[in-house]
């Protein structure tokens, strides 16, 4: 007993301090990404994965009422844990539905109530699990509980690692299986067993009906895994484990055939677009110094422990190299870790778009790098007179150096501003809401979490429609929205609209109330 509790103090004491500091940023989440807002429709919209088809793809002059838009949002009796509606609906969307089969069942527990805690308590759980995995792989590869723990505080309490359980999407169960299918290799490394063939299998299965940019990975730490067998000779091992690899993989095709045409549709996530970033080569360095800048400021305590590491490696040079000549210090890391650097910067050269989000999954291996160095400053001091008070209290302050780190730059999708664009709208919830878009679902979709402030509202592309006309009639005031985005949809300029919206509606006072990039707000009255 003593042993076991030994062995993982350390770790369930960093999982309940992460476990807070989640729960505390969780309570300041104040709004959804437009991503984060498909996950709560694709999941539980019954066979309608878009907000235009609510209106049979053709919302204009069409008045969209708060319960259609929270029946879009939530489950009710009638068609709770229904996965083939979950099938469905990303059949017509550009990822696979695991991720969204979970969000249904836990929307189903919760059924007909909308809340952001409904994706952030599924968010939580897979994400403590993801920290206990990374403690199991850290404790394989190196045998040390402090440097596994070590591993946990820092990617648990990071910006990068907060920001993938903040954010209501399949990233955080992504991340998951990265570190499982890295896990089960390191097993394998070990000897393992034979139910570890399956379950990479299983795990790479799992990975690829989650999001597909987990083949980057996959593909290679399972290369870099089949050139270790190699170099050992261990020739049957490499069939087994190179077959259950593939079989994950070809599994895909009969569980989720619409792969194939998310992956060659001429769509911005498509593989078209990979393709098209892969061949434009003056953009690689660009592309990937922004990664690794952003990478980079939300690991702050990743880089300052391994800055520090490497300097006490550097003093402990000749003691390191007797502990690598006695053949103390094993390398079996290296194809996990460096199976995670080239992963990176290919996702950071063809991504979609240039936001490291596609990469959360691959940091939780590049903080191996980091317990790698303490590894091997451990193998490098040996045993020592004070060697328990001086690991203890060097994890003592990692720790505080992470929740520092954690506080001077907080996770990303929190949206603190989203509670002062509510209290706007709030004060003007009883006057007609027009929505300017020429029906297209992205602006609504991005702005949804506003607009049902309001109890319905109208959308049009005509600023002198009939339909707009007789559902604003003779209130003293209407809200308006704009869409602006000229990348995902229509691009008003919305000073046209507004002076087209003067002379048709009669009204003469404009009163912008805020902008986010998607839509423009304005108050409109007499």
């Amino acid at each position: 007993m003593k042993t076991v509790l030994k062995k993982y103090f350390a770790f369930l004491l960093a999982l309940v301090l992460i476990c807070a500091v989640c729960l505390f940023f969780s309570g300041r989440k104040e709004g959804l990404f437009i991503d984060e807002v498909y996950t709560y429709g694709l999941s539980n919209s019954y066979y309608a994965p878009f907000v235009d088809d609510l209106k049979d793809d053709d919302m204009i002059d069409k008045v969209i009422t708060r319960q259609e838009l929270l029946d879009y949002l939530t489950v009710d009796d009638s068609d709770k844990f229904s996965a083939g509606s979950v099938y469905y609906n990303q059949s017509q969307d550009v990822h696979p539905p695991l991720y969204y089969w979970l969000f249904n069942f836990a929307s189903s527990l919760n059924c007909g109530n909308f809340s952001l805690w409904t994706g952030l308590v599924l968010d939580l759980v897979i994400y403590l699990l993801t920290l206990a995995a990374l403690y199991l792989l850290a404790l394989k590869l190196f045998e040390s509980p402090d440097s596994a723990a070590a591993a946990v505080l820092l990617y648990g309490l990071s910006s990068v690692g907060l920001s993938t359980m903040i954010m209501i999407r399949m990233y955080v169960l992504l991340t998951l299986e990265t570190v499982l299918l890295a896990y089960f290799i390191a097993c394998l490394m070990r000897g393992g067993r034979t139910w570890h063939y399956p379950a990479v299998a299983v795990t790479v299965f799992a990975g690829m009906m989650t999001q597909y940019y987990y083949v980057f990975y996959a593909f290679f730490v399972c290369l870099a895994f089949d050139v270790y067998l190699l170099t050992k000779k261990r020739y049957r091992e490499l069939v087994m484990f190179s077959l259950s690899a593939v079989c994950g993989v070809l599994c895909l095709l009969p569980a989720f055939p619409a792969f194939i045409r998310q992956l060659t549709d001429d769509a911005l996530v498509s593989g078209g677009s990979a393709v098209d970033n892969l061949t434009s080569f003056g953009q690689y360095i660009s592309r990937i110094k922004y990664f690794c800048a952003e990478t980079a400021h939300r690991m702050k305590a990743v880089i300052y422990a391994a800055g520090l590491l490497l300097i006490l490696c550097a003093v402990l040079w000749r003691k390191l190299c007797l502990a690598v000549k006695e053949k103390r210090v094993n390398f079996d890391s290296f194809p996990i870790i460096f199976s995670a650097v080239i992963s990176f910067l290919v996702v950071a050269v063809i991504s979609p778009v240039t936001e490291i989000r596609y990469v959360y999954n691959i940091i939780p291996m590049l903080v191996l790098a980091v317990s790698f160095l303490i590894y091997l400053a451990e193998n490098a001091l040996g045993k020592f007179k004070y060697d328990f008070a001086v690991k203890n209290g060097a994890l003592l302050i990692l720790t505080a150096c992470a929740l520092w780190c954690a506080r001077c730059v907080p996770p990303d999708y929190l949206y603190d501003e989203y509670s002062d664009y509510d209290d706007l709208l709030s004060a003007h919830k009883s006057a007609p809401c027009v929505y300017i878009d020429d029906n297209y679902s992205s602006p609504l979709t991005y702005d949804m979490l506003q607009i049902m402030i309001f109890d319905d509202l109208l959308v049009t592309n005509d600023t002198s429609s009939e339909a707009m006309l007789d559902y604003i009639g003779d209130a003293p005031e209407t809200v308006v929205f704009i869409d602006i985005s000229k990348d995902w949809a229509s691009g008003y300029d919305p000073e046209t609209v507004l002076e087209q919206l003067q002379s048709s509606t009669g009204y003469s006072v404009i009163t912008p109330l805020y902008s986010n990039g998607f839509s423009d707000v304005y108050l409109l009255s007499k």
